[in-house]
């Protein structure tokens, strides 16, 4: 993921004003994960939430999958290991751009 304009805005592709992860080529990245969507989420600013694009109202919050979940006997070690640190990533990613700009 280059960091060098990343994210920003794809208003032509996207049509809205938010910003935007982009691969080397410049296509929009894609992130496939395992996570557990909270419909009832905090939804902060820097939070992984999700909005409906026509309403900008907050949708649903990613959680990653964790031990302490009921379910997380019904998944492979790797998926719960997976989920975090595909989590941590965007994290890392947000806490970088944040950093730079300020």
């Amino acid at each position: 993921i280059p960091l060098e304009n990343n994210p920003h805005p794809l208003c032509t592709f996207m049509n809205d004003s938010a910003e935007y992860w982009v691969d080397g080529s410049g296509s929009l990245l894609h992130m496939k994960f395992p996570a557990r969507l909270d419909l009832n989420g905090q939804y902060s600013r820097i939070g992984p939430y999700f909005n409906m694009p026509s309403t900008g109202v907050p949708q649903f919050e990613l959680r990653p999958l964790h031990k302490s979940n009921p379910l997380s006997s019904h998944y492979p070690q790797e998926a719960l290991d997976c989920s975090a640190r595909a989590l941590d990533t965007l994290v890392a990613l947000t806490n970088e751009v944040e950093d730079a700009r300020n």
